[in-house]
C-alpha cells in the first residue's frame, strides 16, 4: 500500500511538472503588472526607486487600473513620477497615502498598447526600518482591452518582497532619486494649448486646456501668463482672467529638475480697433502738437524777417 501511494504522487508530481511546462509558454505570452526595482541592496535610511510596469504581448490593452499595496511598517513613499509613463490620460492621477499603505491610479493611452515592456509610473521610496517588506496589489486591478468596449480583465500579478538591511556605520546612505533628477537635463515636451468654451466647464467662459510629458523625472507642475501679469501656478483646464482674448498666453511646464518648457497661444481674436487705442491717440496728439509748434515758428521767424527789412 506504501509503495502504490508513493507511486501515486510521482505521478501527480511528473503531471504537474508536464502540465507546467505545456503551460509556462502561454504564462510568458500572458499579460501581467508587476514591480521592479534596480536597487541590490537596501540599507535603513536609504532612498531607492521601484518601478511598477505593465507588459501585454498577447492582447491590445489602453488602460489600467490598480490600487498597490506596500508595508508602511517598513516603507514611506517620498514622491511618485510619472515620467516616461506609457500612459498620458489619467482618469485617477496616481496618488498614495502613508497612513494605509496604498497607492492606486487610473491611467490610459489613446493609441493603445501591446508589447512586452513599459513603464506605468515610479515609486520613491524611504526604507524606515529593517525587515522584509512586501509589494503587492489589492484584487481591485485590471487591465482594458482597446475594443472600444472597456472590456476589463485581471492580469497576472507579480509582488516584489524588499529585504531592509540594517546599515553598517561605514555605508553613507544613498538617494537613487536625487541622483536620476541631477542627471536630467532635458526640458519637458513640447506641447499645444488649446482654447476652449464650453456650457459645461466655467458656465461657458473661455478657458484653456494643456498637456505635456517628461521622459525622466516627470512633470512637477504648470505655470500660467496671460499678456504681462505674472505667471500663476495652475492645472488644466485654467479659466482665463481675461474672456475678451486680447493677450498672448504662455505655459510653462517644469519638470521635477527644474527644466523648463514654454508654448505660447496668440490672441485669437482681433486687436482693439485702433481708433479706441489711447496710444493711438496719444499719437495723434503728439503730431498735432508738433504741426502747431512748426506753424508758430514759421510764422514768427517770417515776421521777424519783416519787421528786420522794414528797419533797413
Amino acid at each position: 500500500m506504501t509503495n502504490f501511494k508513493k507511486q501515486n504522487k510521482i505521478a501527480v508530481l511528473f503531471c504537474l511538472l508536464i502540465s507546467g511546462l505545456i503551460f509556462l509558454p502561454s504564462l510568458a505570452q500572458a499579460s501581467r503588472i508587476y514591480f521592479s526595482s534596480l536597487a541590490e541592496e537596501i540599507y535603513k535610511d536609504d532612498i531607492f526607486i521601484v518601478e511598477t510596469r505593465v507588459s501585454s504581448p498577447d492582447r491590445l490593452i489602453n488602460a489600467a487600473e490598480s490600487t498597490l499595496l506596500f508595508d508602511n511598517d517598513k516603507l514611506e513613499v517620498k514622491e511618485l513620477s510619472i515620467g516616461g509613463s506609457l500612459f498620458s490620460v489619467w482618469l485617477s492621477p496616481p496618488v498614495f497615502s502613508n497612513q494605509e499603505g496604498k497607492i492606486s491610479f487610473i491611467g490610459g493611452t489613446p493609441d493603445g498598447f501591446q508589447d512586452e515592456d513599459a513603464l506605468i509610473l515610479k515609486i520613491i521610496f524611504l526604507a524606515k526600518n529593517k525587515g522584509e517588506a512586501v509589494l503587492d496589489f489589492q484584487d481591485n486591478t485590471y487591465l482594458f482591452l482597446h475594443d472600444g468596449k472597456g472590456t476589463q480583465f485581471g492580469p497576472w500579478l507579480r509582488p516584489l518582497s524588499l529585504n531592509i538591511l540594517e546599515r553598517p556605520a561605514e555605508i553613507i546612505p544613498k538617494d537613487e532619486w536625487q541622483i536620476l533628477i541631477e542627471k536630467d537635463k532635458t526640458p519637458p515636451e513640447p506641447f499645444e494649448i488649446l482654447l476652449g468654451q464650453d456650457p459645461a466647464i466655467f458656465d461657458n467662459q473661455y478657458f484653456i486646456s494643456f498637456f505635456t510629458t517628461d521622459k525622466e523625472s516627470g512633470i512637477d507642475y504648470y505655470e500660467i501668463q496671460e499678456g504681462i501679469e505674472p505667471y500663476v501656478i495652475g492645472d488644466s483646464p485654467y479659466l482665463l482672467k481675461d474672456q475678451k482674448l486680447r493677450s498672448i498666453i504662455r505655459v510653462k511646464a517644469i519638470d521635477k529638475a527644474g527644466n523648463e518648457r514654454i508654448s505660447e497661444l496668440m490672441p485669437p481674436l482681433p486687436p482693439m480697433p485702433f481708433y479706441k487705442n489711447i496710444l493711438f491717440w496719444l499719437g495723434v496728439f503728439i503730431i498735432i502738437v508738433l504741426i502747431v509748434l512748426y506753424v508758430l515758428w514759421r510764422y514768427f521767424k517770417r515776421k521777424s524777417k519783416v519787421q528786420n527789412e522794414n528797419y533797413r
